[in-house]
């Protein structure tokens, strides 16, 4: 690859190798937690557990994740992504380890709902997406939409085994092969593959030769000097955190609530899962997409756009009468879902740096559940008194409206600046 004077080999660069372990990270870790829903039916078939009870788990699993994102990224900054992801993803098996014993609904809100839920905090966006702003600074927003993808291909091939596991070997077995999936395979590869910055092998980010070390030097030091403190009484960080917020309430608005509102148009109990997966399809290629583009695009236009683009898609689900209807939402909406996360994390990185980037992130991060949660709340609150979900999805579509208005106040010049950092968002 060449890029004016600074060349990278590629056969000898490890940032392909760390954006192919984040790759799988994520979809491991996206993969096991959102995959609580497909057990609810054996445990309640097993134990008798109200579907209520079970669902309340999530919501612990959701509150649990955002709280420790904060202190994920201050241990990042503090010892580092790969020490962190590695623990975290370890976490994670050991707790679906512990669920495949359960035989008491404490035991599920304790494995799942808080040991899987901290765990997740430790190895999921956040954390790999410091670990690949290390590494690139130029690419930074490709690497970081390919490295996303896992989150996509985590639905796609994790919860369908999930479900094969469930209906073929029993739910403990589900919880044992899946535990397994992190231990045997996730650990190992971040901790005998990755670095946690380039320098600790002599490289530099982008893999560029030694003309932009100097260049990188002044990044690094600008990344030192910004932090969490100085960040929250910055304009760029709350409008950056609060437009990712609107992609935290219709996010799990739209997952939690899509499969009743699917019945309630009268689709099968199984249409939501269907629809999920194609959003989640959809996502995959946006993700590969919006990478390549953003550079060009520039982050915060790319941002309202996304915005844009899902609070149509949540008007057109709010307007819904059809089940085919859905399908049109769910593609739409897909396209403009995940690729909010690569895209708001380079505008954070970009402002504030990656040397003190997980708290910063982190709290960004938290704001993203607060909403989430919300979203998730509102949702049921609204269907039950009104018996129907069109306000909440309005709500969402409002919402939505207001991030892509806060993306724009942006500033196009990033805090810290650097001759091959992407700032052409003007």
């Amino acid at each position: 690859m060449q890029s004016g004077t600074n060349i990278r080999d590629d056969s000898t660069f490890l940032g392909p190798r760390v954006v192919a372990v984040t790759f799988l990270a994520l979809m491991g870790a996206f993969g096991l937690n959102l995959s609580a829903g497909q057990f609810f039916e054996p445990l309640t078939g097993t134990y008798g557990w109200d579907l209520s009870l079970l669902s309340l788990a999530v919501s612990v699993n959701m509150i649990t994740w955002g709280l420790f994102q904060p202190v994920m990224g201050r241990l990042i900054d503090w010892v580092g992504p790969k020490v962190v992801i590695a623990g975290s993803a370890a976490l994670m098996g050991v707790a679906f380890l512990l669920s495949a014993t359960i035989s008491t609904v404490w035991e599920f809100f304790l494995y799942y709902g808080v040991l899987t839920a901290i765990g997740f905090a430790g190895c999921s966006s956040m954390a790999n997406s410091v670990l690949v702003s290390k590494w690139y600074v130029r690419d930074r927003s490709e690497m970081l939409g390919k490295s996303s993808m896992g989150i996509n291909i985590g639905q796609l091939i994790i919860l369908p085994l999930a479900g094969y596991l469930i209906a073929t070997a029993g739910f403990r077995a589900a919880f044992t092969g899946l535990g397994l999936f992190m231990l045997v395979l996730v650990v190992p590869a971040v901790l005998f593959v990755v670095e946690d910055d380039p320098t600790e092998v002599g490289q530099t980010p982008d893999g560029t030769d030694n003309a932009s070390d100097r260049e990188q030097s002044v990044l690094a030091a600008g990344s030192a000097s910004v932090s969490l403190k100085q960040a929250l009484f910055d304009r760029n960080f709350w409008l950056a955190s609060l437009s990712f917020g609107s992609c935290g309430f219709t996010l799990y608005l739209v997952t939690i609530h899509l499969p009743n509102y699917a019945a309630d148009l009268g689709g099968s109990v199984a249409l939501g899962g269907q629809l999920l997966g194609i959003a989640a399809g959809a996502s995959a290629v946006s993700m590969w997409v919006t990478g390549k583009m953003t550079e060009q695009v520039g982050k915060r236009r790319m941002l309202a756009g996304l915005h844009m683009i899902r609070g149509v898609s949540l008007a057109w689900l709010a307007l819904s009468t059809s089940l085919w209807q859905l399908y049109v939402f769910a593609v739409i909406y897909g396209v403009a879902s995940f690729p909010v996360i690569p895209t708001v994390t380079g505008i954070i990185g970009d402002h504030f740096g990656t040397n003190a980037m997980g708290g910063i992130l982190g709290t960004s991060w938290l704001l993203h559940q607060i909403f989430a949660a919300t979203g998730v709340f509102l949702g049921g609150f609204i269907r039950q008194t009104t018996g129907s979900y069109e306000l909440a999805f309005w709500t969402g579509a409002a919402l939505l409206l207001g991030g892509a208005f806060l993306s724009v106040l942006i500033e196009s010049q990033p805090r810290v600046t650097h001759p091959t950092a992407s700032t052409a968002d003007d």
